[in-house]
């Protein structure tokens, strides 16, 4: 069987997982997804039946299950044929309900529904998981922390799932307003309702704040001059020690480096001083851009005053809806997916400590080769496998083994988008609108194995704007110290984490990630002219070489 071989069309999802991931993440990063997404289409009535993973080597491919499957070839050569939805009464249902509910206006209803509803219930079915003391529980206990986690993962995709639509569709006919009334590009209609998250700002705000009083503190800012395990140690008892930890207490559940189960700031303390130290010489404001907000609003109002009556009211409408899900809502990531998976770590790692005392595994990480069902029967003393530690180093091997491997960026045959003129018209346009806003979030292009003739890479724009200088390049968080003012950030792809560069970079290029991935999105927010989804960037391009970076055009000029 060929190496890269699955029935059906499968897309490589490498802006959230670019490298390979383990067994115990897909029992709790992927396997979630479909549960989550199943009662989100349904509730939302989505003419789709969920999204769905594959896992070869160690790399996630995704796709969207069609209900009653992908079209058979013969609808391609009598399109006429997709009529016949009518006849399946899930498919029936589904339509007529997206109609029903588009008509009710359900995506504009819910667009405060996170602060008023799935807010307050994430932080109330997290306090368990928050509250649970690892070292002092039993076996039993354990598993049952695990089995927390992971049904709060189940719940928490179908709200995450909302949050993305809404977004999707608020952001779709907002640029569709500013087209037709203004003529206003892409760009220029996200620009109007530029409002920054503040839980995106947050924590860069509280490492500034932290590395600029301790660069005036000249104590301080010496121990900070030594490697950052000896700076921890020194500082433990001063106020930056105290202040280190209350940080942590806060803001330690985040991974490190991207979005699978790597060690915490909570676990790896040095890593935030090392961002702190890298810090203490910026000058990047704490605030707000307010100079940047009170052009945003001389904008909004220039166009508004040519307008009138309906249209001034669409405008008016629409511009109200989009600033509010036009920010790139960090907290949801942060409470839906990121504290639990953490809290997920850290309950596997001391399950491993235990069985590793009671022998049957040989290094308490050895749990994330297991998957969930291994795991919790070993923790219960009924394991499903009589030799973990063989199975375990079987699944290292192959771990290391799949990072030598090339995936491709897709599987199989891409099935007929059905023509959407055979849909009720209000449904089809609805649809449209996210067979286009699906396209913007991954990069589906051939993989460019060399620069072009003029020295030019080519991605996906980013966020406008264009900049100069030296390249840097960044595989894991583990290197942000390497980071200087002024280059031009180029790295596989983006997490929360990675925004605490964005301040002092002079431009970001990304392997992965289209238009709404989180790198275009937050580069926007940080006004930082950036090209993402160049799928090869971080091995065409080298650190040190001068580069033009156009986010407008998505185009990288290598300038030496």
């Amino acid at each position: 069987m060929p190496l890269w071989e699955a029935k059906g069309f499968w897309m490589r999802d490498s802006i959230h997982w670019p490298r390979p991931v383990h067994p115990l993440f897909v029992s709790y990063g992927l396997n979630p997804v479909e549960i989550g997404s199943v009662h989100a289409f349904e509730e939302f009535s989505i003419p789709s039946l969920k999204y769905e993973y594959l896992v070869l080597h160690g790399y996630v491919f995704q796709r969207i299950v069609s209900i009653g499957g992908d079209p058979p070839p013969v609808m391609e050569r009598f399109p006429f044929l997709f009529h016949l939805w009518r006849i399946n009464p899930l498919l029936r249902s589904r339509v007529l309900g997206f109609e029903k509910f588009l008509r009710e206006k359900g995506f504009e209803n819910h667009v405060r529904a996170w602060q008023d509803v799935w807010e307050p219930e994430a932080q109330e079915r997290l306090k368990p998981i928050r509250n649970f003391e690892r070292a002092k529980a039993g076996l039993e206990e354990l598993a049952n922390q695990l089995e927390r986690c992971y049904d709060y993962l189940c719940w928490a995709w179908n709200p995450h799932n909302k949050v993305v639509m809404v977004g999707m569709y608020i952001r779709e006919r907002w640029m569709e307003v500013c087209k037709r009334l203004f003529n206003l590009t892409e760009f220029e209609a996200y620009e109007l309702v530029q409002m920054n998250d503040p839980a995106v700002f947050n924590t860069m705000n509280r490492l500034l704040t932290l590395a600029r009083r301790a660069a005036a503190d000249p104590a301080i800012k010496d121990s900070l001059s030594l490697p950052s395990e000896k700076a921890l140690e020194q500082l433990a008892n001063t106020w930056f020690g105290e202040e280190l930890e209350g940080f942590i207490e806060a803001e330690g559940d985040r991974p490190a480096d991207g979005f699978e189960f790597g060690p915490t700031w909570r676990e790896m303390p040095e890593m935030v001083v090392g961002i702190i130290k890298s810090l203490m010489g910026s000058d990047y404001p704490t605030t707000e851009d307010s100079d940047f907000q009170a052009y945003r609003l001389g904008r909004v109002n220039e166009l508004r005053s040519t307008l009138a009556g309906r249209e001034r009211e669409e405008f008016d409408t629409w511009l109200e809806l989009a600033e509010q899900v036009q920010p790139l809502s960090e907290i949801h990531d942060y409470l839906l997916m990121t504290v639990p998976l953490c809290h997920t770590r850290y309950a596997a790692l001391e399950a491993g400590k235990r069985l590793v005392q009671k022998g049957i595994l040989d290094g308490s990480e050895d749990t994330l080769f297991l998957y969930r069902e291994e795991l919790l029967s070993a923790l219960r003393e009924n394991s499903l496998h009589p030799d973990l530690k063989g199975l375990v180093a079987k699944r290292k091997a192959e771990h290391s083994q799949n990072y030598s491997l090339m995936p491709p960026q897709t599987i199989g045959k891409a099935p007929m988008v059905p023509p959407l003129h055979v849909f009720p018209p209000i449904a089809a346009e609805g649809m449209k609108i996210f067979l286009k806003q699906y396209s913007l979030i991954e990069v589906q292009k051939e993989v460019p194995l060399e620069l072009s003739a003029e020295g030019e890479l080519f991605g996906t724009p980013g966020s406008p704007g264009v900049a100069e200088g030296p390249v840097r390049i960044i595989h894991t968080a583990e290197e942000f110290h390497l980071v200087q003012e002024g280059e031009v950030l180029v790295c596989p792809l983006t997490t929360p984490t990675w925004t605490v560069l964005f301040p002092y970079v002079a431009a970001l290029i990304t392997d992965s990630g289209g238009a709404l991935s989180h790198a275009a999105i937050v580069s926007r927010e940080y006004r930082l002219p950036s090209v993402v989804g160049t799928i090869n960037g971080t091995k065409l391009l080298h650190n040190g070489q001068r580069v033009r970076v156009d986010g407008a055009a998505g185009v990288i000029q290598v300038l030496d």
